[in-house]
C-alpha cells in the first residue's frame, strides 16, 4: 500500500485530531477512528455522534459530515496521493458499550445488560441516569417457559461498580409500552 501509514493505531489518532474540528462544525462529536487494511486498500471507519445524548443522527446529517470528512482527507498530504481507501462514516450502533453519560441518557427506557464489578450480570430496563449512577428495574427470566418475566424493584448502580454495559435490543413488543402512548396522537 504505497503511501499508506504502517502504524494504523498511530494514524487513527492523527486522523482523529485532524478531523475533530470538522466534525464538531456540524454539532457532532468524533467518537472513534479505526483503520483496517483490506486487500490493496485501507478502510477508514469513522464513528460520529450527537453531543447531547438525547437525539440520534439522521441520514442528512450523516451525509453532510461525510462530505466534510472526505474533503478534509482530499486535502491531507497522506490521503491526497495515497493508494485507494474506502471511507465509512456512521453513527454508533446498538452494540456500542455504554461508556459516556450521554450514551446512558440515550438508552433511558431501553433494556440494558450490565456486568458489575462483583461479577453479577443482570438485564433490566434503564429508568434514570444521574451524574454518578443509574436506576435499573431488573428483569429476571422465568424458571419455566410460559411464565411471566419477574420485574424487580428498581435498584441504583454506581458507574464505578459497572464493568460493562450495552443496550439489549428488544425483539418482542412490550404491551406495557402502549400505556405510555398518547391515544390522541394515533387518532385522525
Amino acid at each position: 500500500m504505497t503511501g499508506m501509514p504502517a502504524d494504523t493505531e498511530q494514524e487513527a489518532q492523527r486522523l482523529a485530531a485532524l478531523l475533530s474540528k470538522d466534525v464538531e462544525s456540524h454539532g457532532l462529536l468524533l467518537e472513534e477512528v479505526t483503520l483496517r487494511p483490506s486487500g490493496k486498500q485501507m478502510i477508514l471507519q469513522i464513528i460520529v455522534d450527537k453531543a447531547d445524548g438525547h437525539e440520534t443522527l439522521d441520514l442528512d446529517e450523516l451525509g453532510e459530515v461525510t462530505t466534510t470528512i472526505s474533503n478534509a482527507l482530499d486535502k491531507d498530504a497522506v490521503y491526497a496521493n495515497a493508494a485507494p481507501y474506502e471511507l465509512e462514516v456512521s453513527s454508533p450502533g446498538l452494540s456500542r458499550p455504554l461508556t459516556a453519560q450521554r450514551h446512558w441518557i440515550r438508552a433511558i427506557n431501553r433494556m440494558v445488560k450490565l456486568s458489575l464489578a462483583d461479577g453479577t450480570k443482570l438485564r433490566g430496563r434503564l429508568l434514570e441516569v444521574n451524574e454518578n449512577d443509574v436506576l435499573v428495574a431488573e428483569h429476571r427470566e422465568p424458571a419455566k417457559k410460559g411464565m411471566k418475566v419477574k420485574v424487580l424493584e428498581p435498584a441504583t448502580h454506581a458507574f464505578e461498580n459497572i464493568r460493562k454495559a450495552v443496550v439489549d435490543p428488544e425483539l418482542n413488543f412490550d404491551d406495557a409500552l402502549l400505556e405510555t402512548v398518547d391515544t390522541e396522537d394515533l387518532e385522525g
